[in-house]
């Protein structure tokens, strides 16, 4: 897409405020390096942060970050179409006799909605879309201070515009939708409907809703609902524990718990909040730790959620590495599971040493994995500090009840694609002998509820009986958060 810029503007919020979504994992300042346009007419000055994240050959062709561009004229600019990257998950005929559901997961980095037809009891669609509103930043912490800074109805603009375009594209105004369930973190309540965010930016974390609402989806969606196409039908939040424990955490939960849970259970969603739990003699106790938008790819220089383009599994292929890209054709980023085979194979060749440090030829300029696809030290940073956080919070949880796993649930956007051997070869999670990877769990669970009438009952069960640990204080979670800050 190009676009013409008027003098005297920052482009990154020049296309903001226009609603051009534009990655931006630092809400702009310059620290991330992913806001790239590139110049097509006219002039625009190269700054330091530009020669900073951008090769001499990408600013020659006129490559510059939007949140450091500051136009003296009119420039004409070309922008990628980020926001326009749908993946098509599951596609099956539908009866159109029968009467059908939507659910919907909104993650920090994506969002999955699935077509769910009711009298069968099951999804036959299913799409999934990067979140808009990373043009504010990749984690929910930049993002809440995104929206107290007078953003916030910008925030909910997108989130709003994010979820219309779902619905539009997943093609159900001509079935017999009766229904919708959303399940989100808190903050991305929040977002979704407007509300302050001061509550959960500082303690005592008293959030203006934990979900539980049930609204029209014309009130959900406001002036974006005529866009989608679907019928008005009543949406139900599911509601969450604690402003860092959401309804996509209980949503998952009662979706895994008859099926997979053991006597002593870990159930790890691996994402930007790394919310945990364990189950043990009829217990729930739950944490959450700021891992990051590493493991979503937000952090990472070439990172992407997993959507179409992404790298989503990296494995060994003769002398080299291999790789499979979702939706086929050309590598344009890499997923959170992907970088995580990555280091664990260059770990095994010793590419990176315990520390997470490159080997020397890689070291300035990182390891490429293909053209568009390089790991760089800072990127082995990031996930080695969302790594750390997420081990050591289980290993908490592990510690307070003092039991050994019986067995360890992986949910989540990482819990999609992960290898399980890798994660645990780079100390991510520890090594228990029934792992199972669930994927979008909370997307489950906002399935279920769909056609499951006991859905709400085990769901209010869970939070009745859920115990929150606050980290922040823990000696043993600081430790060991220490410990883990190698390979």
């Amino acid at each position: 897409m190009q676009m013409m810029i008027p003098a005297g503007v920052n482009v990154l919020e020049y296309l903001r405020d226009r609603g051009v979504f534009i990655p931006a994992a630092c809400s702009g300042s310059g620290v991330c390096g992913k806001c790239v346009v590139k110049l097509l007419a006219g002039s625009l000055d190269i700054t330091e942060n530009d020669k900073l994240h951008l090769s001499e050959s990408a600013l020659d062709e006129g490559c510059r970050l939007a949140c450091c561009a500051c136009t003296k004229g009119v420039v004409r600019i070309g922008v990628g179409e980020y926001g326009e990257q749908v993946s098509a998950d599951i596609s099956r005929p539908a009866d159109t006799s029968h009467t059908f559901g939507l659910a919907l997961d909104i993650g920090t980095t994506t969002l999955a909605l699935s077509l769910v037809d009711i009298d069968e009891k099951r999804p036959i669609r299913s799409l999934s879309a990067l979140n808009r509103q990373a043009v504010f930043g990749a984690d929910v912490i930049t993002r809440v201070k995104s929206s107290l800074s007078g953003r916030r109805e910008a925030l909910r603009k997108l989130v709003r515009e994010s979820v219309a375009a779902l619905i539009k594209s997943i093609d159900c105004s001509h079935l017999d939708v009766r229904k919708m369930t959303v399940s989100a973190n808190t903050a991305m309540y929040h977002m979704l409907l407007g509300l302050d965010c001061s509550g959960i930016s500082k303690a005592p974390f008293e959030p203006a809703t934990l979900g539980g609402e049930c609204l029209p989806l014309k009130d959900l969606l406001g002036e974006s609902f005529p866009e989608c196409g679907a019928a008005d039908i009543p949406v139900n939040l599911v509601k969450g524990i604690s402003a860092f424990v959401g309804g996509d955490i209980v949503s998952g939960l009662v979706s895994a718990y008859d099926r997979f849970f053991d006597a002593n259970t870990l159930f790890a969603d691996l994402g930007t909040n790394g919310e945990s739990a364990l189950v043990s003699s009829g217990r729930i106790i739950c944490t959450s730790a700021a891992a990051g938008p590493a493991l979503e790819g937000g952090e990472l220089s070439c990172g992407m959620g997993g959507v179409k383009g992404a790298v989503s599994r990296v494995y060994r292929n003769g002398g080299g590495f291999g790789y499979d890209v979702i939706g086929g054709g050309e590598a344009k980023g890499i997923c959170g599971a992907a970088a995580i085979d990555l280091i664990s194979l260059m770990l095994e060749d010793s590419l990176i040493d315990k520390t997470g440090k490159l080997a020397d030829v890689y070291f300035e300029n990182g390891f490429a994995l293909a053209p568009q696809v390089c790991l760089t030290q800072g990127d082995i940073h990031a996930v080695l500090l969302a790594k750390s956080a997420i081990r050591s919070s289980l290993e908490t949880l592990l510690h307070l009840f003092n039991v050994t796993p019986d067995s360890l649930l992986i949910s989540g956007g990482l819990g999609s694609y992960i290898d399980v051997k890798n994660a645990a070869a780079c100390g991510l999670i520890p090594r228990v002998r029934n792992t199972k990877v669930l994927g979008n769990t909370s997307l489950k669970g906002a399935e279920l509820s769909l056609y499951d009438t006991s859905f709400a009952s085990r769901a209010e069960g869970i939070r009745n009986k859920a115990e929150i640990i606050d980290l922040t204080e823990n000696e043993y979670f600081k430790q060991k958060f220490i410990e883990y800050m190698s390979f």
